[in-house]
């Protein structure tokens, strides 16, 4: 089961919409529809909910960026600091990478292990409805290797996406092409067995698109597949020496 989806919040959409709504959901509940916002949000990974006291969250360390949601136990996600997006102060996850933040927010863009030795700092926009959302991070070794894979290079103070396609009932969706924002120079990278990263033939057996090396800002995403389905997500937020996850639908 794919547990990551995301939130990014929406703006005018490139499609045309169907409904008033885009919210991805994971496999089982419910279609994602294209319109205002919110978005593709870290959607919850189990359902205790804790009656509001904050968002509570998991990080989950990625030593794979086609596989997110695997979230093996790693003591790399103990003592990292998790922050909502422009704050300076935020909370640091436990032992077993678990944190609650005092938001109240109904959406919030997560800052995930800025300053980490291990961790690549990463954004992760998620619903904040009282449930426990999951927050992927790669290690610093697992985006290096990413990296050189793709034989690219991100500058110091440029960030990048990392965008997991799903087909319309939230199976990964191989054979999506995604469209090159403005601001970006080069990719998409698309996924490869065997852990390559190509530019050109759209999403692999992942539905993993990366583009990199982005000047910081909010960036519009679309794309579509062979047969003529959409994708598109507004509002996608890019940072320093960071990545953004996030999860669209195409339909």
């Amino acid at each position: 089961m794919r547990k990551l989806a995301l939130v990014v919040a929406l703006g005018a959409a490139a499609c045309a919409a169907d409904d008033g709504s885009w919210v991805v959901r994971p496999p089982g509940g419910g279609p994602g529809t294209i319109g205002d916002p919110p978005i593709d949000a870290a959607r919850p990974i189990d359902a205790d909910g804790d009656g509001g006291v904050g968002l509570r969250g998991l990080i989950c360390v990625v030593a794979d960026l086609r596989m997110p949601d695997a979230c093996p136990a790693s003591g790399f996600a103990a003592g990292q600091l998790v922050r909502k997006l422009g704050d300076t102060d935020g909370a640091t996850s436990d032992t077993d990478g678990r944190f609650t933040l005092a938001v109240t927010d109904p959406t919030v863009i997560l800052d995930v292990a800025s300053g980490a030795t291990t961790l690549q700092a990463s954004l992760i926009p998620v619903v904040n409805d009282g449930t426990l959302v999951q927050a992927p991070v790669p290690t610093k070794a697992a985006w290096a290797a990413t990296l050189t894979a793709a034989a690219t290079v991100v500058a110091p103070g440029n960030g990048s996406i990392a965008l997991y396609v799903d087909d319309a009932t939230g199976v990964a969706a191989p054979g999506v092409t995604i469209d090159l924002p403005a601001g970006a120079v080069v990719g998409p990278f698309y996924d490869r067995a065997g852990g390559a990263w190509t530019i050109g033939g759209g999403t692999g057996p992942a539905g993993v698109a990366l583009i990199t090396d982005l000047p910081e800002g909010s960036y519009t995403v679309t794309g579509r597949n062979a047969g003529g389905a959409q994708l598109a997500i507004a509002g996608v937020p890019v940072a320093a020496d960071r990545v953004t996850f996030i999860r669209g639908r195409v339909r």
